[in-house]
């Protein structure tokens, strides 16, 4: 090989090398950096979902999701309770209603037959007014 040839492929491997190894320290060091980071977070997060529990994490999750679930449904039964309550109470309401208003007629009738009943007994006004004066025990007037 002639010795230009063996100049220009050291040259172009050198050049090669520091390219790749510059490329390697530009995305290499911000990303050992990440790693460190994200090690660092894991490590915290193993802490806190360890953090010197007796218990299994997800064991107790389920304990607690069993739990909860108990509370709804019994939550479930007095909001089924209430709703008949509620139910009733309107039933009941519309029975007062209905009440109310054959109350009205009935007050209604009894007005028109007191009204009829005026009417008809008005001339006997002055009469009754005239022998109630006349046989009153009123001591007579001096």
């Amino acid at each position: 090989m002639p010795g230009w040839l063996t100049e220009a492929v050291i040259v172009q491997t050198i050049t090669t090398l520091g390219i790749v190894l510059a490329a390697l320290i530009t995305v290499g060091l911000p990303l050992r950096k990440k790693l460190i980071v994200i090690g660092k977070d894991a490590k915290e997060a193993r802490e806190q979902v360890k953090n010197s529990h007796d218990t299994n994490l997800r064991e107790e999750g389920d304990e607690r999701h069993k739990a909860t679930m108990g509370l709804l449904k019994e939550l479930g039964r007095d909001v089924r309770g209430l709703r008949e309550d509620h139910y009733e109470t309107r039933k009941d309401i519309g029975m007062l209603h209905a009440e109310d208003r054959a109350g009205r007629r009935e007050t209604q009738a009894l007005r028109q037959e007191f009204s009829e009943h005026t009417k008809q007994t008005e001339n006997w006004t002055p009469m009754l007014t005239d022998l109630h004066s006349q046989y009153s025990t009123k001591p007579p007037a001096e």
